[in-house]
């Protein structure tokens, strides 16, 4: 049975692991939930990360009225205002449905939070927490998932329907579904769409129930009007200071015992009073409870000073001056604030945070996206602690370096800030996200700005279309790369940003840049798409365009391009769908040492010949048909190919991600000659690592990347075999990865990767 963990998150250990396993370990059932593991949420600690099973929820004891009432609504929506303690709630009822064994999943959404937000995560992910209590359920979502392992990737509609609905048929009481903080959910599109394919399938699923919590949003409410939902139950949260009165006594109990500072501190503390008082001024909000207790319980603070301060900073000023709920919480966070001594700088680290542009956040990208050291960002949040999460975390297989992120505990932080009235001089203002589009825009015109840089996300870009164009600005825009025009968010975004410049009236020259720019993105767009998925079937010369033609139009350095998505993309046996090797023409331009605008030029080049209506498919075929490969490109420069996939890519996505994004690179390096140099760069870099690789336990596979991997190893095997006295310790760790009867599939693959890349 799977457990719940006192932070509310869903958390995959060694022994559930084991059960995905036993789905018949090789199956394509196994190895896509596997895939849907991938998918599973990682919940970091709600603001109240100490309750404690004992607290007598007001609102948990309907909710176990409504779980065990047969003829009660099958869809409960629970909603209120932020702060009140819904998250809570869900977690204490969460526990005792898993004490009862009634949990048939749950998912807590959290704004800003790159899997947490996304509704596609969803369904999978109670699937497969599902999957681990029913073994019914088990076995007929594997059947599903073997006959169409990209059920995980389509509509939620449709995911609900075939991942939950169809496969459940349980016996006995009835299991229910906890969703959280659907408020939190990427878009209101996808909330909206949720609720009602929820509304659609779940009355043909009785045996099924769920509860939703979220604030009660007016697009939200919308739909759970709608007739649809009028037999949906709903049950209102209200501030519950009996609630916050048990936390506040547990907590401050917890920090007398475990703070160093209280050691020599003998008499009751803190004093009825002053838990009275700080009750009273939360109005019964949880919020305003646990950001006093982080507030106080800092180790680098005394608790009782700390607590006194709190009291004095609500002294200040009466309730009835702001008739605002969070008039007490603001107070409080105005003080926090102002405790920061890096002024200068906080309001800039705070945009970046606030922007949310990708998550986990991490300090380093902070402070290369602002110009600042590490240390810099960590000092200028040190004294955020109550507000702000920052967390540390080692090496490990899929992270290769130590990593601090940084988390915003709870949602009215950032609401606060976006509020002027609220935050006065704190505000996130116009200024202020000018400020950050200029910083982003600085960043991607450095030389050192890696092309894996965080910031570079859909968002990060769209970001731009919100503020007024500026000549700093346009400056900048004119120095953006080509380089970051080869990555998977690029081409939708550039859209908007080119209408955006439409609107501000931009000079001639720099809407021409951009235009050229958004041309690059479909490029690499279409060959992503056309290339991989064209096979070695047999062609009519009337259907290719003449060699002359293709030479006339196209420059030497785009046939290289589409040759290196040829060499790098390893077609799957089984697989319907094409794989990717997003910026392939990314790595002709870092490995032969190509300029941005002469690969700019030259992939214009085709604009300037056909306009808006490039024949990408003629155009393709005529350049990838096998036999004419060696005619059109005679040198392949595998071995420079294999040097800037040892060297450089390792680097930036570490070996978990270099076999996605790549997964043709072992076929380049077994095509080459034995070579010193390669070797050695292949004993240095991230792809061989016996420290992390071969910890199976640790690493998580899906599907493809199961056959990928073994791929890998098995052809860097053979290219080692190649050298006259191969090096034992390489040959017998890299013989010691390779699974029993993996080398006829791994031959099956290299044959295959000769016949589609004609190397």
């Amino acid at each position: 049975m799977s457990q719940i963990v006192p932070s509310g998150y869903y958390y995959v250990r060694s022994r559930e692991r084991s059960i995905i396993r036993a789905l018949t370990p090789h199956s394509a059932s196994c190895m896509v939930l596997q895939r849907m593991r991938l998918r599973m949420i990682q919940r970091t600690a709600t603001p109240i990360h100490h309750v404690t099973r004992t607290l007598e929820w007001k609102s948990s004891k309907h909710l176990s009225q409504w779980s065990q009432d047969d003829n009660s609504s099958q869809i409960l929506w629970m909603y209120g205002p932020a702060g009140t303690g819904k998250s809570a709630i869900v977690q204490s009822f969460c526990d005792e449905l898993q004490s009862r064994d009634h949990l048939a999943g749950s998912f807590f959404f959290k704004r800003g939070h790159l899997s947490r937000e996304d509704s596609t995560k969803l369904w999978p992910t109670i699937a497969y927490q599902l999957a681990l209590v029913s073994q019914s359920f088990k076995g007929a979502l594997a059947m599903r998932l073997t006959a169409d392992p990209a059920l995980v990737d389509k509509s939620l509609s449709i995911q609900l329907q075939k991942l939950i609905i169809e496969p459940y048929n349980g016996s006995g009481d009835s299991l229910i579904i906890v969703i959280d903080g659907l408020d939190e959910c990427e878009d209101e599109s996808q909330q909206q769409e949720l609720l009602r394919s929820i509304a659609r399938s779940f009355p043909a699923q009785p045996l099924l129930r769920i509860l939703i919590a979220s604030r009660p949003e007016a697009h939200i409410k919308d739909v759970f009007d709608d007739p649809a939902l009028q037999l949906c139950k709903r049950l209102r949260v209200h501030g519950s200071f009996d609630d916050v009165s048990v936390y506040l006594i547990d907590e401050f109990k917890r920090i007398s015992k475990t703070h160093a500072a209280m050691a020599v501190i003998s008499s009751p503390w803190p004093s009825d009073e002053q838990i009275q008082y700080v009750l009273h001024k939360s109005s019964g909000h949880f919020i305003y409870a646990a950001t006093v207790i982080r507030f106080v319980e800092d180790q680098d603070f005394d608790p009782i000073k700390r607590l006194e301060v709190v009291t004095e900073i609500q002294s200040r000023q009466q309730d009835d001056e702001d008739p605002s709920p969070y008039a007490v919480l603001d107070r409080l966070y105005h003080h926090i604030l102002t405790m920061v001594p890096y002024r200068s700088q906080l309001s800039r680290v705070l945009a970046v945070v606030l922007a949310g542009f990708t998550n986990p956040l991490e300090v380093d990208d902070i402070g290369q996206l602002l110009g600042l050291k590490p240390t810099e960002v960590l000092l200028t949040l040190r004294r955020l602690h109550s507000l702000i999460d920052i967390k540390y975390y080692g090496p490990s297989p899929r992270r290769l370096r130590p990593e601090i992120h940084v988390y915003m505990y709870h949602a009215s932080f950032p609401d606060f800030l976006r509020d002027s009235t609220r935050s006065r001089n704190f505000h996130f203002s116009d200024m202020d996200r000018q400020n950050l589009t200029i910083d982003l825009l600085k960043s991607w015109a450095r030389p050192d700005t890696r092309l894996g840089f965080t910031f570079l996300s859909s968002r990060s870009i769209l970001s731009i279309t919100t503020t007024q164009l500026t000549p700093v600005m346009c400056h900048l825009l004119g120095s953006f790369r080509v380089e970051f025009a080869f990555s998977p968010c690029f081409l939708e975004t550039a859209e908007h940003v080119l209408a955006w410049l439409k609107l501000q009236e931009a000079p001639s020259d720099l809407l021409h840049l951009w235009e050229e720019m958004y041309f690059v993105a479909r490029f690499d767009r279409e060959l992503n798409r056309l290339l991989p998925s064209s096979r070695t079937a047999e062609v009519p010369d009337s259907e290719l365009l003449t060699l002359d033609y293709v030479r006339s139009v196209t420059s030497p350095e785009v046939i290289r391009m589409m040759h290196m998505y040829r060499l790098l993309t390893l077609p799957v046996p089984g697989r319907s769908a094409p794989l990717e090797c997003r910026g392939a023409a990314r790595i002709v331009v870092e490995a032969f040492g190509l300029s941005g605008n002469d690969v700019r030029s030259a992939i214009c080049a085709l604009r300037n010949e056909f306009g808006d209506s490039v024949p990408w498919g003629s155009l393709t075929q005529s350049v990838s048909y096998p036999p004419r490969i060696r005619d059109l490109h005679p040198d392949p420069s595998l071995e420079i190919v294999a040097q800037w996939c040892l060297t450089e890519l390792p680097l930036e996505c570490h070996f978990w991600s270099t076999v996605q994004i790549v997964p043709g690179w072992s076929c380049v390096l077994r095509s080459c000659p034995p070579s010193p140099k390669l070797l050695d760069a292949l004993r240095s870099s991230h792809v061989y690592l016996p420290s992390y690789i071969s910890n199976e336990d640790e690493i998580y596979w899906d599907y493809h990347s199961v056959k990928r991997l073994n791929h890998q190893w098995h052809n860097i095997l053979q290219w080692l075999r190649k050298f006259p006295d191969p090096p034992p310790d390489m040959v017998q760790f890299i013989t010691d990865q390779l699974p029993v009867g993996c080398f006829e599939n791994a031959e099956e693959l290299w044959i295959g990767w000769k016949k589609y890349t004609c190397w």
